[in-house]
């Protein structure tokens, strides 16, 4: 899928749940100027229609960056909002059906096995976010981690883009990127940062001192 080949780098997932004081917008603002070109809108809290109108924003500021647009859960969304791709997790619709509905949007599926991660593949994921790699709580419950033994053998193994997710911050990027990782997907470390500007400035450079 055009565009796919573009996900690499920090992948910047735009959740306000864990800090509500910060807008989800202020946080793609932000973001969006300290360099981030890959952004993924996550609102699993808010009504349907305010995703929609969130989107929408997004959608503008991304193109004004030059930066990809991913919109969690909803492929309907997706399309009219315009954005590049939607991402998807397992209570989401299959892969195929999304592709049926919308064949040029880069298409990401959420997975947690070796398994998992080889069946997105086959079923035509554009990209494989593969996690947790490290303990995280962004998601309000315990997730099984995978660890970097894991994640470096779903990278051996599989031919499209991985992005790792879960736990990932400024004192084990490297150590992800080593380990075979095409693209870090982080929230809290972004979010909670008090500078996100700086901060994902910081981010791209350390990632990209390892190249």
């Amino acid at each position: 899928m055009a565009g796919a080949e573009k996900i690499k780098g920090i992948y910047v997932i735009v959740d306000n749940s864990i800090f509500p004081e910060r807008s989800h917008l202020e946080i793609v603002q932000r973001a969006l100027e300290g360099g981030a070109r890959i952004i993924q809108l996550r609102a699993k809290d808010l009504l349907k229609r305010e995703v929609w109108r969130i989107a929408r924003v997004m959608k503008r500021l991304c193109e004004r960056y030059d930066a990809i647009f991913i919109v969690n859960d909803y492929v309907d969304i997706a399309l009219d909002v315009g954005a590049d791709g939607v991402h998807l997790g397992a209570d989401d619709m299959p892969i195929n059906e999304a592709r049926e509905k919308a064949p040029e949007l880069i298409i990401g599926r959420s997975t947690h096995s070796l398994e998992e991660a080889i069946e997105a593949e086959k079923l035509g994921a554009d990209y494989i976010a593969f996690g947790a790699i490290f303990p995280t709580q962004t998601k309000g419950r315990p997730t099984p981690i995978q660890g970097l033994d894991k994640l470096k053998e779903v990278c051996e193994k599989v031919k499209k883009p991985v992005v790792a997710i879960g736990g990932i911050n400024r004192g084990n990027l490297i150590e992800v990127k080593q380990a075979g990782a095409d693209a870090v997907a982080m929230i809290s470390e972004v979010v909670k940062a008090e500078d996100i500007k700086q901060r994902v400035r910081e981010l791209i450079q350390l990632w990209e001192k390892t190249d």
